[in-house]
């Protein structure tokens, strides 16, 4: 069975595929009674909430502008949207390629784009500003 998981390491984020094989156990040598074993070997890891690094909002002094953030590395393959277009919540805006897979990012936010700071074939890193929206 594959599954995947996000992966965070030196604050970028990855998403893995993780095959699994099978039970592997390892015995225990016959001299050392499970009893034995210490409870302070195990330690639960405090589970952390996600934080989206999708979109921020900065404020600009006529109007508030809405920064569009790249969710992971990848390539940009296809700009949807002009400077001036309107755009609405869940509206396309671009698609890039990451991990070999199309992925498809969309507005989380309604307004006018303001700026597009990418083209196509730009390499995008993790949380890259790709556009400015008003």
């Amino acid at each position: 069975m594959v599954r995947k998981f996000r992966v965070v390491v030196n604050g970028k984020e990855y998403i893995v595929e993780v095959e699994e094989i099978g039970n592997v156990r390892k015995k225990e040598p016959a001299e050392k009674p499970a009893k034995e074993v210490s409870q302070k070997t195990v330690q639960e890891i405090p589970k952390e909430e996600p934080k989206p690094v999708v979109l921020e909002r900065e404020k600009s002094s006529d109007q508030e502008e809405k920064l569009v953030k790249a969710p992971m590395a990848g390539i940009v393959l296809k700009v949807l949207v002009k400077e001036g277009q309107k755009v609405n919540v869940g509206d396309k805006l671009l698609v890039f390629e990451a991990m070999k897979m199309e992925n498809e990012l969309q507005s989380e936010f309604s307004g006018t784009v303001k700026e597009i700071l990418v083209k196509e074939g730009d390499n995008i890193e993790t949380g890259q500003i790709l556009m400015k929206i008003v």
